[in-house]
């Protein structure tokens, strides 16, 4: 592990180490449709990245925020939050079209999501935790194609998302961004692919799946319609989450 100055900066560690800074105007344009070779060596970026980063714990130097744990928690309280609305909206006389919706599938959802929290913590997620801090494990945060790439060397973007945490959060972030325009993606193959890579055991791929599959833009439409919805808006509203409710894949965690 390379020696860190008690006043050297993250930037300045990572280039050390071998990483070029490349500039905003000099992004490549990406393929409308990207394949699943293309996420495979991201993937193998994103560990070249995780080899140069891991160690670095300068937290004045550096000022990477700790983000260890805090989707989990958000997610956790996404749930607590929908539940009370839920419970409030079948009580209430009269509904909006959007809330009658949300009163149709809302608890599905919930469940659905309920499931991927317990799959977490049935699956060492505290172990995991302890592991990244033991390792001064350093996620890069945007590891899409226009931030991260791989020419002679290793090519960032920017650092501004590059935090403490869990190594398994480079890839729900990558994966998050390409299913949404590959829907033929096989994201089970792809966590398989970044676990081997990256080393990682069954609970990592567990984790991963998990927060992968938890319905985030069906809880977080719905919320934005709680706090900007009108009735000018609302229709607009309800195309979207119409719109997840039909693209939603519903799926079983793996048991391998």
């Amino acid at each position: 592990m390379a020696m860190i100055s008690s006043k050297e900066t993250f930037l300045e560690y990572i280039t050390r180490r071998g990483v070029k800074i490349f500039n905003v105007d000099e992004k490549s344009k990406l393929s409308p449709k990207i394949k699943k070779d293309d996420i495979v060596k991201q993937i193998y970026l994103i560990k070249e990245f995780h080899n140069k980063a891991m160690g670095y714990d300068n937290f004045l130097g550096g000022n990477l925020q700790d983000k260890r744990g805090r989707m989990v928690e958000q997610y956790k309280m996404y749930i607590r939050k929908l539940r009370r609305e839920y419970k409030w909206l079948v009580n209430k006389k009269e509904l909006t079209s959007l809330e009658k919706i949300f009163i149709r599938y809302g608890n599905d959802y919930l469940s659905k999501a309920d499931e991927c929290i317990k799959q977490i913590y049935e699956n060492n997620y505290l172990g995991l935790l302890k592991r990244s801090m033991n390792k001064s494990e350093v996620c890069l945060g945007d590891t899409y194609f226009t931030n991260l790439r791989g020419n002679d060397v290793l090519e960032i973007s920017s650092l501004q998302s590059c935090c403490y945490d869990m190594v398994e959060m480079d890839v729900v972030y990558l994966l998050n961004k390409v299913k949404k325009k590959n829907e033929d993606l096989n994201l089970i193959e792809l966590i398989d692919e970044f676990c081997d890579i990256e080393n990682l055991g069954k609970e990592s791929k567990k984790f991963i799946q998990s927060l992968i599959y938890y319905p985030y833009d069906f809880i977080k439409c719905y919320m934005k319609y709680k706090k900007n919805g009108n009735e000018l808006n609302e229709a607009r509203y309800i195309r979207k989450l119409e719109k997840i409710i039909f693209n939603y894949k519903d799926y079983t965690l793996e048991s391998r």
